[in-house]
């Protein structure tokens, strides 16, 4: 009975750490939790950009983020080049919203190549410098609003994709925070 209840025990902690171990690799590496990235949601129809929003050329003068946080005031038109990331979900769901990154920060794969399942979160760096070279993107309407779509998986808008952002600082109220109204995007094939 002993010899049972051994060999029964150990294939139950040996279930158990592996379902912790799978609970653990899909919830990325965000110490906050969160899924392993965003998909748009079940019976969501592809959203489609406003005509004249995505560039075919990247546009000229493109700063990295940092530059643009150390130098942009509020009203001012900047051009920056950044990786979509600095979360697990780096997308407002259901809104044009996007957190952008300084590219100079290396993501888990650049800096470890260990195959974490969500490396646009950048786990792997301080929190408070990739806060300080991030900045929130958000493409509104007329109203100046954020536009009430998903933009990941929108033409190449995805977590980790390098894209050039040309707008309006819409606001600055410190040097962490910044926010772009974007007229414009390249994404960088």
């Amino acid at each position: 009975m002993n010899r049972m209840w051994h060999t029964t025990g150990m294939s139950l902690v040996t279930l158990l750490a592996g379902v912790t171990v799978a609970l653990v690799l899909s919830s990325g590496c965000d110490s906050k939790g969160g899924q392993k990235g965003e998909t748009a949601s079940a019976g969501q129809s592809p959203a489609t950009l406003p005509a004249g929003t995505l560039l075919t050329q990247a546009p000229e003068g493109a700063v990295n983020v940092a530059e643009a946080k150390s130098t942009a005031q509020k009203g001012d038109r900047i051009t920056v080049r950044g990786r979509i990331g600095g979360k697990v979900k780096p997308f407002v769901e259901d809104r044009a919203i996007f957190q952008l990154v300084d590219v100079s920060i290396p993501t888990c794969i650049d800096k470890h190549g260990d195959g974490c399942p969500t490396p646009w979160d950048y786990c792997c760096e301080p929190k408070d410098q990739v806060t300080a070279k991030s900045a929130t993107v958000q493409l509104t309407g007329a109203d100046g609003k954020p536009l009430a779509m998903n933009l990941n998986g929108v033409s190449g808008i995805k977590p980790m994709a390098t894209v050039v952002v040309r707008g309006l600082v819409a606001d600055k109220p410190n040097d962490t925070v910044m926010v772009i109204n974007a007229e414009s995007l390249y994404v960088e094939q």
